[in-house]
């Protein structure tokens, strides 16, 4: 599961130059959650997308489905998702890193996930185009079970990309993709506990991503 994240990328220079032009109407935070709009990169370069993808035989914008992630397994069969994944409308979504909670005798613990080289991660995704009956883009995040070394925090972790990868994801066929994003790409990643005030998506200091002390907790 993947259900909050930073896109703060300080070296944002370094890699939109590669991908295509941050969206202008898209700010950075350090504690993006579901329903909001993000940055996503199609090979037609980036969009504004909102966090949560509206199927394509939906006519609202609702909340009632929870499609902001999209489990790797099914999507191919799930109703929500079978159309994007089908017509290959696949996007990557880049952040610093990502947000999870584990359970602790003291209560639920968050934890940020983040590249052990500080380098930009990119989640693989799915899209639908906005349409009309004023229905926006629309993206989720892929995920996958866990990794043995982060399957303590969490049993399930988003479906990580590296860069060089990016036009094989955008434009093979679904059998080569689903290899892709199943594959063990080796990406050096590290978690560590952060302060609860994550919990609360409204804040979005920059110390929501410092490692704190829990030992005395």
């Amino acid at each position: 599961m993947c259900g909050r994240y930073s896109n703060h990328v300080k070296a944002m220079l370094d890699w939109s130059a590669l991908l295509g032009d941050w969206p202008e109407e898209i700010p950075q935070s350090n504690n993006i959650s579901p329903g909001q709009l993000i940055a996503a990169f199609t090979v037609d370069g980036s969009k504004a997308m909102r966090w949560g993808l509206i199927p394509s035989w939906s006519d609202e914008v609702s909340g009632k489905y929870s499609t902001f992630n999209a489990r790797i397994e099914t999507i191919s069969s799930k109703p929500a998702f079978r159309h994007a994944w089908s017509e290959c409308q696949r996007c990557l979504i880049p952040a610093l890193g990502y947000f999870e909670w584990r359970t602790l005798q003291s209560g639920k613990q968050p934890y940020f996930i983040r590249s052990s080289e500080t380098k930009p991660l990119f989640f693989a995704g799915l899209y639908e185009s906005a349409r009309e009956q004023k229905i926006p883009s629309s993206c989720s995040i892929l995920t996958q079970p866990a990794r043995s070394d982060l399957a303590g925090v969490h049993p399930r972790m988003p479906v990580i990309l590296p860069l060089d990868f990016r036009q094989s994801w955008f434009e093979s066929s679904p059998e080569q993709a689903m290899e892709l994003a199943r594959a063990d790409h080796h990406l050096a990643l590290q978690f560590y506990p952060v302060s609860k005030k994550v919990n609360n998506a409204r804040n979005e200091a920059e110390d929501l991503v410092d490692p704190m002390d829990i030992s005395a907790i």
